[in-house]
């Protein structure tokens, strides 16, 4: 989903609104964490009142979307950019915790990668829009650029690693039910040939090709991860573009 539209001004510093903002981010990332931290409980051993473990990357993927929409809403630079280091981080550690879960995970880094390369610009990265609190020419930090850099590299070593498994969080159990289902209703077709006798499901004759199709549209995907955010740091610190290697 795409980024929501921001305030159009930034939080007044210090003002009643943005304490508010920060004792909710506080409060949220606190119950993420906490949750991610009890992935491996079974529901009935969590205390009654307590909120349960994640037990899939895609719920966390669901409470993770919605910190960076609010976050983003605040048209607050000095809130947007230290939050969505600290939210780009947590994927970090969440994701090598969970059975792979591409699609959730592509619509996660998605929208940080739109974020960050906003912000980078001063303006949204889709439209070309300037950005609330960038109109005086605010830039972010060298220093939160260079941890920027740091988060993106470290991403997209784990998003290789992470989805490089066989299984398939999001899509196992569907296609095991689907597959129940049908063998129930598919009939099995024995067709004869001079060289053998096969049998075959109808239905899943293209079965493989599929599989390839979707590995390849899946390493396009990595491939792509912080793309855009690649690009701006890379004009801004200097150097080849991250994840390029040379050969000095």
């Amino acid at each position: 989903s795409p980024l929501p539209q921001p305030r159009k001004k930034p939080l007044q510093p210090g003002g009643a609104k943005e304490s508010e903002l920060i004792s909710y981010l506080d409060h949220t990332i606190r119950n993420v964490k906490g949750r991610w931290a009890k992935r491996m409980f079974k529901d009935e051993e969590v205390e009654q009142g307590e909120a349960h473990g994640y037990h899939s990357f895609g719920e966390a993927a669901h409470d993770i979307d919605g910190l960076v929409d609010v976050v983003w809403v605040s048209g607050s630079p000095n809130l947007q950019v230290p939050y969505l280091l600290s939210i780009a981080l947590l994927m970090t550690d969440f994701l090598p915790d969970f059975p792979p879960a591409p699609q959730a995970t592509f619509r996660v880094l998605d929208k940080l990668d739109h974020a960050f390369s906003s912000l980078l610009q001063g303006k949204d990265s889709d439209t070309g829009e300037p950005l609330p609190g960038f109109e005086s020419g605010r830039n972010i930090s060298t220093t939160d650029k260079v941890r920027l850099k740091s988060i993106v590299e470290r991403t997209r070593l784990i998003v290789v690693e992470a989805l490089s498994g066989e299984s398939r969080e999001e899509e196992s159990m569907d296609i095991d039910d689907e597959f129940r289902a049908e063998a129930s209703e598919t009939e099995l077709s024995k067709s004869e040939s001079e060289n053998d006798d096969t049998v075959k499901f109808e239905g899943f004759d293209d079965f493989d090709s599929d599989e390839e199709d979707d590995d390849d549209r899946e390493e396009l995907h990595i491939a792509k991860v912080y793309e855009r955010t690649i690009g701006e740091l890379g004009d801004v610190l200097g150097g080849p573009p991250i994840g390029i290697i040379t050969d000095d």
